[in-house]
């Protein structure tokens, strides 16, 4: 199975030699935070009722055809205004769930990253929608993002087999916000993969340690985050490391063009 090499990819990786520990479920949370069917529950949806297919792949056509981020905001905030906050505590329960056999220090801080990925992004959609944004919401939307329309589409009608895809379609359409509209990584910066590597930020560029090892899972949404792989490892300690490198590199700089 092709999700299954990737994932053995990714622990090769991303692990540190010594770290793994018994019971922590690598190939389980690295699907979590990479298949997005893996991480959907399945269950029915809740007391809001269902979400058609027909209507999901209508709206994911209007939002082919808008233009600036502003028009992207505008449409993701109607359709997630059919979701309320039961609907978010319900993602996160989910989350919850699935983790819950992993060691207490692990699985705190990944539920703090999928807390901020869910309610800090729906919160953040609500305040934008209402407030209004600057001249930032004309720009033009990332040439990626009618693919990813397709996808989602594609997405929401493979899981409409099995089960309904209301809860499904809310973490694409928070997505698309995160990604296209506020340009952020899907999973916000620190969030923690087995082995202690995380999403990071260095000098305005976004840092994936698995980013390139996921683009061929059906589904995922690493082939439209902004985030690169990064090209070292992205330990928490390595910020610190990579302060001390820049600051060296300023004082060459400075000793040969200046004093030299």
């Amino acid at each position: 199975m092709r999700l299954r090499a990737i994932l053995e990819g990714i622990k090769r990786f991303v692990g540190r030699e010594g770290s793994t520990r018994s019971g922590t479920g690598p190939d389980e949370v690295s699907a979590l935070l990479i298949d997005t069917f893996a991480e959907d529950g399945g269950e029915e949806a809740g007391r809001g009722g269902t979400v058609s297919t027909a209507a999901i792949r209508a709206a994911c056509r209007r939002m082919q055809g808008v233009k600036t981020k502003g028009d992207l905001l505008r449409i993701i905030a109607d359709e997630t205004a059919a979701y309320d906050l039961r609907d978010l505590e319900a993602m996160n329960a989910r989350f919850e769930r699935k983790v819950s056999h992993l060691p207490e220090d692990y699985r705190d801080r990944l539920l703090s990253s999928v807390r901020e990925e869910i309610f800090g992004a729906h919160h953040r959609l609500v305040l934008l929608s209402r407030n209004g944004g600057g001249r930032e919401l004309d720009e033009p939307l990332a040439p990626a993002f009618g693919g990813y329309c397709s996808m989602v589409a594609e997405a929401c009608t493979a899981k409409a087999r099995e089960n309904d895809p209301k809860y499904l379609y809310l973490k694409y359409l928070l997505s698309a916000f995160t990604m296209f509209v506020v340009e952020e990584p899907a999973h916000p910066v620190g969030t923690p993969f087995p082995g202690g590597q995380i999403v990071d930020e260095w000098e305005g560029t976004y840092l994936c340690p698995v980013r390139d090892l996921a683009d061929d899972v059906a589904y995922a949404l690493c082939p439209y985050c902004p985030a690169i792989q990064s090209t070292e490892p992205t330990f928490p300690e390595m910020r610190a490391r990579r302060q001390e490198r820049r600051r060296r590199e300023c004082l060459a700089n400075y000793w040969t063009n200046y004093k030299g």
